[in-house]
């Protein structure tokens, strides 16, 4: 990776500058009080980071308070770089380059790119699929045989899509389906019963079918075909990731790539992301990793 060319696509020559693309991507349509509504402030310029005290309660509202950045001592310039650079829709960055583009830590750089994944997950778990849904079986890593035993560090996922009707996907989800879900490499009931409560939107009509058969002759090919190239991006990107991890990193290719249909784009929808969406604790993100089946 040319880490030369890995550089923001807005000048942020000041602190200044990064307070008000911050302060614009958490308030778009100007100053709102956590505490009680109001819509005007004062700021107070005696802090590092900016605050705004409430004109009518006179609550202190801190610019990164309620976003992935509370509770960090890394600037903020950093990392906008940051979120620039995991937004990036060929390619993506692990912790390893982005300790050295922004000069932090290898476990500051890590926190980082956790905090920045939980808001994609989020974001990906509250964007249901609807109206025309397939999904099918899909695995993650080298076959081993496949036919006459699954490798133990072969991964199954779900991938999903809502489909357009002239049958194109629009809208992914690929989710890591537990193995106690299984049963001898098929898939119980519970499993795609599970899936469907919590990754379709029940509340209008949905034509969604699963494929669970490995080799069934009908088989969403185009949806396998994603499928693959999410492993592909994992094993170039990040050297390959076991099960503990693989959760996090589908979701973070599923949020780009869904935001790349849409013709949306990924840095400001990730800037927005991550200024509206609260900081997750360590201790948690530890746990999360340690459960990150569905």
């Amino acid at each position: 990776m040319d880490l030369t060319m890995m550089t923001p696509p807005f000048n942020f020559p000041t602190e200044t500058a990064c307070f008000e693309t911050l302060f614009q991507a958490k308030w778009p349509n100007g100053f709102i009080c956590s505490r009680c509504g109001h819509r005007h402030a004062y700021q107070i310029h005696t802090r590092r980071l900016p605050l705004y005290e409430c004109h009518a309660c006179r609550y202190q509202n801190s610019l990164i308070a309620g976003t992935v950045m509370e509770g960090s001592r890394t600037d903020i310039r950093k990392w906008l770089h940051a979120i620039f650079l995991i937004s990036r829709t060929d390619s993506g960055i692990n912790a390893k380059h982005l300790s050295k583009i922004i000069r932090v830590t290898y476990k500051t750089a890590w926190l980082m790119l956790q905090k920045l994944r939980h808001a994609m997950n989020q974001a990906i778990d509250s964007d249901l699929l609807s109206g025309i849904v397939r999904v099918n079986i899909a695995h993650y890593g080298r076959p081993h045989c496949p036919i006459i035993v699954p490798h133990p560090q072969r991964q199954p996922l779900f991938i999903a899509a809502t489909m357009k009707e002239t049958g194109e996907p629009c809208r992914f989800k690929i989710k890591h389906l537990s193995k106690e879900y299984l049963n001898d490499g098929l898939v119980r009931r519970t499993g795609t019963q599970l899936f469907t409560e919590q990754h379709v939107d029940q509340t209008a009509n949905v034509d969604i079918e699963y494929i669970t058969a490995r080799f069934s002759p009908r088989r969403f090919h185009r949806l396998l075909a994603v499928a693959a190239d999410a492993g592909r991006w994992i094993n170039l990107t990040f050297h390959g990731i076991g099960p503990k991890h693989l959760q996090t990193y589908m979701d973070e290719y599923c949020y780009r790539l869904n935001l790349t249909l849409r013709d949306t784009p990924v840095f400001h929808n990730m800037l927005r992301l991550s200024a509206t969406t609260a900081a997750v604790p360590y201790s948690v993100i530890i746990q999360k990793l340690a459960c990150s089946y569905y």
